[in-house]
């Protein structure tokens, strides 16, 4: 996995899942659960929950939208991005 601002982990599709979901209902429960069920560190579960985009191949910083793989760094703003595609 890249190193980003940590290192990357590989969770499940029904985590993946659970974590957009969790994301679109409050951010900051996001984290708590993140913390509370996954054991990461508060900052690590922060980065991760802030770098989930909501809409697949669309950045989670700025308007770029042909991401077209799973965990990458946005080539317009060089933000990363959790990219999944969740069916």
């Amino acid at each position: 996995m890249p190193k980003e601002g940590i290192e990357i982990p590989t969770f499940a599709q029904s985590d993946k899942q659970q974590l957009l979901e969790w994301k679109k209902v409050s951010p900051l429960h996001a984290v708590r659960q993140l913390m509370e069920v996954n054991q990461f560190s508060h900052i690590n579960a922060k980065y991760i929950i802030t770098h989930i985009n909501t809409e697949y191949g669309s950045c989670n910083r700025c308007n770029f939208d042909s991401l077209d793989q799973e965990n990458i760094t946005c080539p317009k703003c060089g933000s990363f991005n959790f990219n999944w595609e969740l069916i």
